[in-house]
């Protein structure tokens, strides 16, 4: 009898270490972390959205996205390397950290510096209705984002990831909830959400770090620190110019609809976005998983694994997609208010690349597992710029959906690249990732028999005492 791929990859994949969970487990850790830090996320938006209303939920996502983008700049990277090295090394063996720890904190300097020059020097327009005081939330946010990104990595490259979902829902728990206290104390203001967005990160950063004290010791040397610079700051800055542009293919539009349209416009539209990429809940939480796993296994057992995993992530985000934009006209008005109805239209716009997109995290996961993080920043800096194009074309005459639009279009092709990428480094058949195979179906029976079986001894738990004395005679 033919076994599935899990089967295949789990019996022939290199010795794992005790550290090593399995897949699934894996995967269901990081999805229920990154289920209770989405509902956590999502009573925070409708806080947002009925209590500041679309100009400052406009500003809000405005004053994170460029957190997001100067933590990217003053990261250099860092989040890949340390999940890279720390799945290659051997317990204990961190003399790769203080190198990334070092070229890291140089790197917060930068994008401190880049910020200041961008908001006080220059006042660059496209980021008008941004007020001095949370100018100052975002200096102080940069490195704080920063290191709870390093601190991440580092759960997500020991696999350690119920401590990552932990520390992950923790900061989104303190974050609301330092959000309510400010709110009473100070306000309705932006800076209300962004303090308590900087409170969230620093506590996570500081959990994690206690928490992993242990894994993390290691001997602070001069030496060790100069003789890790040069390869761990290649594999990231190989990785990091993708991940910039990535971040403009997914981004930019917010700056741009910022340009042309008023700031509750960016609110509807950030809105929706948010929304939409709910859907990418289990893309990144297989990637996670991936990524160091592939790091351990790339070979042919590997590949097969992908395909499977890449089959499983397009249909379950298929009929997400497909409910989303049925149900969305009712539910986003009702939950966030009437306001926010023109949401609905971002959300329908930008379905069809948000799905396809789903694809291509789970692909760059097990490129860069097998060292070809290279692709996904080539994919992505071409993206960009049919970001950039569309964005200027569209945004003026379609408005927030000309966004949507100019988004779903790119991330569309980023996606058809990156299976492109696959199909050349992993042999990757086309119809292997979208036509189901009969070893689904035997993967699906296996666990329907799983679940009937876990429902009868729970239900049931004499059952199999009662039947013994008849199997025995």
């Amino acid at each position: 009898m033919a076994s599935h791929p899990a089967m295949i990859a789990d019996n022939n994949r290199a010795p794992v270490t005790s550290r090593s969970p399995s897949f699934i487990v894996s995967i269901v850790t990081i999805l229920g972390g990154q289920f209770v830090s989405g509902v956590i996320a999502l009573l925070a938006e409708i806080l947002y959205a009925r209590l500041l209303g679309p100009a400052a939920r406009g500003t809000i996502g405005l004053c994170v996205v460029t957190i997001a983008f100067a933590t990217l700049i003053g990261g250099l990277g860092g989040e890949g390397a340390i999940v890279y090295w720390t799945s290659r090394s051997r317990p204990h063996q961190n003399s790769y950290l203080p190198a990334v720890l070092s070229w890291g904190a140089l790197g917060c300097c930068l994008a401190c510096g880049l910020w200041s020059w961008s908001f006080w020097k220059l006042q660059l327009p496209f980021l008008r209705g941004m007020s001095g005081s949370s100018a100052v939330v975002i200096l102080f946010s940069i490195p704080a984002a920063t290191f709870f990104a390093y601190s991440m990595a580092l759960a997500g490259g020991y696999e350690q990831f119920r401590l990552r979902s932990l520390c992950s829902a923790l900061r989104q728990v303190v974050g609301m909830t330092m959000f309510l206290l400010l709110l009473l104390a100070f306000g309705r203001q932006v800076e209300t959400a962004l303090w308590a967005n900087f409170i969230g990160l620093t506590i996570g950063t500081l959990t994690m770090v206690t928490l992993l004290r242990r894994e993390i010791a290691t001997s602070w040397t001069t030496a060790s620190t100069l003789s890790n610079i040069r390869p761990t700051l290649t594999y990231a800055l190989r990785g990091q110019v993708g991940n910039l542009a990535s971040f403009f293919t997914y981004r930019l539009d917010i700056f741009i609809v910022n340009y042309f349209l008023l700031p509750a416009q960016v609110g509807f539209y950030a809105l929706g976005v948010t929304i939409s990429e709910a859907l990418w809940q289990i893309p990144q939480a297989v990637a996670s998983a991936l990524f160091p796993r592939t790091v351990r296994s790339a070979d042919a057992n590997a590949t097969q694994f992908t395909t499977f995993i890449l089959r499983q992530v397009l249909l379950l985000n298929l009929l997400g997609g497909l409910a989303m934009a049925a149900i969305s006209p009712f539910v986003v008005p009702l939950i966030f208010g009437q306001r926010f109805q023109p949401s609905v239209s971002v959300i329908w716009w930008i379905l069809p690349g948000t799905i396809a997109l789903s694809l291509a995290k789970v692909g760059c996961a097990d490129l860069a597992g097998r060292g070809k993080n290279g692709y996904a920043s080539v994919f992505a800096l071409f993206c960009f710029a049919v970001t950039a194009i569309l964005d200027w074309r569209l945004i003026p005459l379609m408005g927030i959906t000309g966004a949507a639009l100019a988004s779903s279009i790119a991330y569309c092709l980023d996606a058809l690249l990156v299976l492109a990428a696959l199909r050349y480094e992993a042999k990757i058949r086309f119809l292997d990732i979208l036509i189901p195979q009969s070893v689904d179906l035997q993967v699906y029976r296996a666990a329907v028999d799983r679940l009937k079986d876990i429902v009868r001894r729970t239900t049931f738990p004499h059952q199999r005492e009662l039947l013994a004395p008849e199997q025995g005679e």
